[in-house]
């Protein structure tokens, strides 16, 4: 879960190349774009690889190899892997992004793609797909990597298709209607820097004081500022990161359960297996049992 880009700015320049209008990237983690941030530029993002949380504007949801999302122009995100000190992923991001005016331009000349505006205006409570329309959507983003020019436009018209067409139960939203971004770099830094102190601290003591005196501010305002900037208590954060470290380390360790608690920040066995089945809705064993081949 460590950032290694807590003291850079929030906002991410997109510079695609001069001749394309579409972006492309891939990228391992932990990465310099791997943090609170926002952008214009509409993005479809996947994960390849790793388990932990997505932050999208004041929600929060799990995530699992597999996930697919949009999110919509200036909607800060960032997606928080669960890993062992010193792990790297290589390869554990894929995502394009294109300006909205590009596509606000294609429904002035097509009204065929208004459809498609409408989708862009549902992406500000940042949409993320799953069954079927997942699947399809992550090759079509992967194959996109081997494409140039107009099949990069092909290749975005159908993802658009599948998001427009997609199901009501292979689709949901995650930001509250209505979300209004703080879009300061200031902002940003600050979720940064507290999302680092919680992954230094997941496995002992963490304190709303010592997370506030981290970014310069008193508990009281500390406390407002982070429900308003991630939308959730940081208690709640603080357990949710726990939470994800714990599945994690029942899912790929053998270790016992008890040490797995520990090794999450629980200190309490009856307190780690009500929070455990409030958050994963299953006890930790029965996790473990379902999750493992």
């Amino acid at each position: 879960m460590r950032d290694s880009a807590v003291d850079r700015g929030a906002l991410e320049v997109v510079v695609p190349r001069g001749d394309e209008s579409i972006r492309w990237l891939e990228h391992g983690y932990p990465s310099a774009l791997a943090r609170w941030h926002y952008h214009p530029e509409i993005e479809i993002h996947l994960i390849r690889e790793s388990r932990g949380y997505m932050m999208a504007g004041d929600g929060m949801v799990s995530f699992s190899p597999g996930q697919v999302s949009l999110l919509g122009s200036n909607v800060p995100h960032n997606w928080i892997s669960d890993l062992t000190a010193g792990t790297v992923i290589s390869h554990r991001d894929v995502a394009c992004q294109v300006h909205p005016n590009r596509i606000q331009a294609l429904a002035r000349i097509f009204p065929e793609a208004g459809q498609i505006s409408a989708l862009l205006q549902r992406g500000h409570q940042a949409i993320v797909l799953s069954g079927q329309s997942a699947v399809r959507v992550a090759t079509i983003l992967t194959d996109m990597g081997n494409h140039r020019e107009l099949d990069r436009l092909i290749d975005l018209l159908e993802i658009f298709r599948v998001f427009v067409q997609a199901p009501s139960n292979e689709w949901s939203t995650m930001v509250t209607p209505g979300y209004e971004p703080d879009a300061s770099v200031d902002m940003a830094n600050r979720i940064n820097q507290v999302l680092a102190y919680i992954n230094s601290h997941i496995s002992s003591q963490i304190s709303l004081n010592e997370a506030a005196e981290v970014v310069s501010m008193s508990p009281s305002a500390f406390s407002r500022f982070f429900k308003k900037a991630a939308g959730i208590n940081f208690s709640d954060m603080v357990r949710r990161l726990r939470i994800s470290r714990a599945t994690r380390l029942l899912v790929t360790t053998d270790l016992p359960i008890a040490r797995i608690r520990i090794r999450s920040g629980f200190g309490n066995v009856a307190n780690f297996n009500r929070r455990f089945k409030q958050e994963m809705g299953t006890t930790p064993r029965a996790y473990r049992q379902s999750h493992r081949y």
